[in-house]
């Protein structure tokens, strides 16, 4: 048998590229998290902006019990000057992603809070991640439709899932 005989099913080169960018990708955003319902003090200056927004999640990260000496915080979206309202996401760069994970854990100290109870903490998510959770959460409403009660989205190995409470993961 001569190496002209043997067939093998070569891996597409896109497929492994797209994983090692996914991975890469999640690396760089274990780091971060996303703070929703966050009112935007309307400043004259940028740099009084961040400096509010800084003041703002180090009080914010003070309540979760997470101290933290370097940090940066981003505004995301569009900033429009013609809203008085606005509450754009800010996207929350921490040093090492053992505190993103410890912050995110104690995310629901924040509704015994006056100034942060409407506060959303979510992790930094990537595109397919986001997309793996759209596809579940309609899987969830479609079943429910259905008539199927007691089912729930779950994390398994940081997958989202739609299980049935009491039964086995699906």
């Amino acid at each position: 048998m001569t190496s002209r005989d043997v067939k093998i099913d070569p891996i597409k080169v896109p497929d492994v590229e797209c994983i090692i960018q996914e991975v890469s990708d999640r690396q760089r955003r274990k780091n971060n998290i996303i703070l929703y319902n966050v009112s935007e003090n309307v400043l004259n200056n940028r740099n009084d902006q961040v400096a509010a927004d800084m003041e703002l999640v180090g009080e914010l990260l003070q309540m979760l019990d997470v101290s933290v000496d370097n940090l940066r915080t981003i505004r995301l979206g569009k900033f429009d000057s013609s809203r008085t309202d606005m509450k754009r996401p800010i996207k929350v760069c921490l040093p090492d992603g053992d505190i993103a994970s410890k912050a995110f854990q104690r995310r629901q100290k924040l509704r015994t809070s006056d100034k942060f109870k409407n506060v959303f903490l979510v992790k930094d998510k990537t595109p397919m991640q986001l997309k793996l959770y759209r596809e579940a959460r309609q899987e969830l409403l479609t079943r429910k439709a259905a008539g199927e009660t007691d089912v729930y989205i779950k994390y398994i190995h940081d997958v989202p899932k739609v299980v049935k409470a009491g039964g086995p993961e699906n």
